[in-house]
């Protein structure tokens, strides 16, 4: 299945991220999983929100579900790509362990 993982970037500093993205990526292909990884289309900081998330919604389009990091809800993006994902009726599964942003302590529900 190819999973689009969505979750808290710009309010993160770029390591938070990338291992929270990394991580997912990681247990997705443990799984037997695609994962498509949106953090890997560049820096916030370097274009607008508006940019990204436009590059980043025909990802989520191709995708067969969604995996949601833990403090998703605090995203406007992960917001927007989870209400795409439902309205498309695709699965929608979050990570279920909390996170310690600072140790990369990463948890994730399995698929």
């Amino acid at each position: 299945m190819k999973v689009y993982i969505s979750g808290m970037i710009t309010s993160l500093r770029e390591d938070q991220y990338r291992k929270a993205f990394k991580t997912a990526a990681e247990y997705l292909r443990k799984e037997g999983h695609e994962p498509v990884d949106p953090s890997t289309l560049g820096k916030p900081e370097q274009r607008s929100w508006h940019y990204y998330m436009k590059k980043a919604i025909p990802q989520l389009c191709e995708c067969d579900a969604i995996f949601m990091l833990n403090g998703w809800s605090g995203s406007k993006g992960a917001k927007l790509e989870r209400m795409i994902a439902r309205e498309l009726d695709m699965p929608v599964f979050e990570e279920i362990r909390e996170i310690d942003l600072d140790t990369g302590n990463y948890g994730q529900e399995e698929l």
